[in-house]
């Protein structure tokens, strides 16, 4: 995906303010299926979710986005 294009849909993804994501959204967000979110929020450095009776884990998106970039593989250079 070009730069642009990523730079829109992070916008996009801001926007939900005050929202919780759960792990079906995280798995949007990364572009990967369920079980592969199961196992991304599974991982010991991966923020700690809000639970709320009756709705079960939650993530805070700007911690899941914060977290992601800390996890980026830099570009290789030539």
């Amino acid at each position: 995906m070009s730069d642009t294009l990523n730079e829109i849909l992070e916008e996009l993804r801001s926007q939900r303010v005050g929202s919780l994501w759960s792990t079906a959204e995280i798995g949007v967000y990364f572009g990967v299926k369920s079980k592969t979110a199961c196992g991304i929020v599974a991982d010991p450095s991966f923020p700690d979710p809000v639970t709320a009776p009756g709705v079960g884990r939650r993530w805070l998106p700007d911690e899941v986005r914060a977290w992601a970039k800390r996890h980026r593989k830099p570009k290789r250079r030539a």
